[in-house]
């Protein structure tokens, strides 16, 4: 199944086409406030370097996040339109879990993804590597940094990634000390959203636009302000 992936949860924005277990093309971007004029372009010439038209696309996967608010409405958004436009099943996939696929790794342990989600906080989560992908094994959630590593486990290797890890790298040794890794990986997970959504297609979980919803974890800034108005 050929389908196009689309992250825009945090600044490294990035699209993808996935067919099966094969990344065909990836364009990974940098953006540092909007995504809203890059994914557009992202899209247009991942389609026109693969050689394809936007007809044999078979179906779409997204990054509903967690991540910055902004950047999960734009690409939830665009993603909605593409769907609407074609009739093509979308499937959802937390940002969480596709950086964690990046490292189901040989001696990686426990996999550790963290998303700097600003006010002293992180999204974040924990996830063992089995025979059929991901286990969670810390629920995915929005932490305090620090309330969130002490409930890793005290022994055995484990395995960080994102912008949050990058973040609080430091806190993180202070408090894991030498079982922390850090891999030289990629913050971009198109291909990872895609090849997480060929799986959910696969299974029959792919949604329609109207089912497609945030992954957000706690409330946008704009609705604590409503609810501060409120009370």
């Amino acid at each position: 199944m050929l389908i196009l992936a689309v992250d825009t949860t945090t600044r490294f924005g990035s699209v993808a086409l996935v067919n099966g277990e094969e990344v065909r093309a990836e364009v990974n971007y940098a953006s540092p406030s909007s995504h809203s004029r890059q994914v557009f372009r992202a899209v247009d010439d991942l389609i026109r370097l693969a050689g394809l038209k936007f007809d044999q696309l078979e179906g779409l996967a997204v990054a509903a996040g967690p991540g910055s608010f902004t950047g999960v409405r734009i690409g939830l958004s665009l993603v909605k339109a593409l769907a609407l436009a074609s009739g093509r099943p979308v499937a959802s996939v937390s940002a969480l879990e596709a950086l964690a696929w990046k490292l189901i790794l040989p001696g990686a342990g426990l996999i550790v993804p963290m998303i700097d989600a600003r006010k002293g906080e992180v999204f974040a989560g924990a996830y063992s590597a089995g025979g059929v992908g991901l286990q969670e094994v810390i629920p995915a959630g929005a932490y305090n940094p620090s309330s969130f590593l002490v409930q890793l486990p005290a022994s055995g290797p484990l395995s960080f990634i994102g912008t949050g890890a990058e973040l609080y790298r430091s806190l993180i040794d202070e408090k894991i000390g030498t079982r922390a890794l850090f891999w030289n990986r990629s913050f971009h997970i198109a291909a990872e959203v895609g090849l997480l959504g060929q799986r959910l297609l696969a299974g029959g979980q792919g949604l329609s636009p109207a089912d497609l919803q945030p992954i957000y974890y706690r409330k946008s800034q704009a609705e604590e302000k409503k609810t501060v108005r409120t009370e």
